[in-house]
């Protein structure tokens, strides 16, 4: 039993830091990914190498990693310069330049870019705020992919951790 404990841990680790590198593709909620399998294999060995304490962790974690949207502003994270409408066409031009431009991460940051400088030019007409509005796009998506990224981790560290003391 013990070896079949070890290897689930194992393919559990494996997965959980795929999906933590997944989490750069754009739309992708690695923090999600990664908490959902560390909780799989924690409930399929019965708590006993995954504790509850480092369940409730990882899912302290995982809350804290999805809400980011939410919670940055207050720490000061602003999308100032970038309207409601600059942030659908970056949202939009991000999901385009994923599949439309083959180079990964590449094709996501020009499509997030150029759809917030195209959709914030039209809706204004000003070069000078457009590319600011594209620069805001740039820092929102590069911070979020940070954030995303390192809940992950942390969640991966928790496992790690919970899983090597009980042992």
């Amino acid at each position: 039993m013990e070896i079949t404990e070890s290897l689930l841990l194992i393919i559990s680790l494996i997965a959980m830091v795929v999906s933590m590198f997944a989490s750069i593709i754009p739309f992708l909620p690695g923090p999600i990914f990664v908490w959902g399998i560390g909780l799989a294999a924690a409930f399929l060995t019965g708590f006993t190498r995954i504790t509850p304490f480092a369940a409730i962790l990882m899912s302290l974690l995982m809350i804290a990693g999805s809400t980011t949207p939410y919670w940055l502003p207050f720490i000061g994270v602003k999308g100032d310069g970038l309207s409601c409408l600059g942030a659908v066409g970056s949202v939009v031009g991000g999901l385009l330049g994923t599949f439309l431009i083959p180079i990964p991460i590449l094709g996501t940051i020009i499509g997030t870019v150029g759809g917030a400088l195209l959709v914030e030019f039209i809706h204004i007409g000003e070069t000078q705020r457009a590319i600011r509005a594209g620069r805001v796009a740039f820092k929102m998506y590069l911070v979020g992919m940070i954030v995303d990224f390192s809940f992950s981790l942390s969640i991966i560290l928790v496992f790690v951790i919970s899983a090597w003391s009980t042992s």
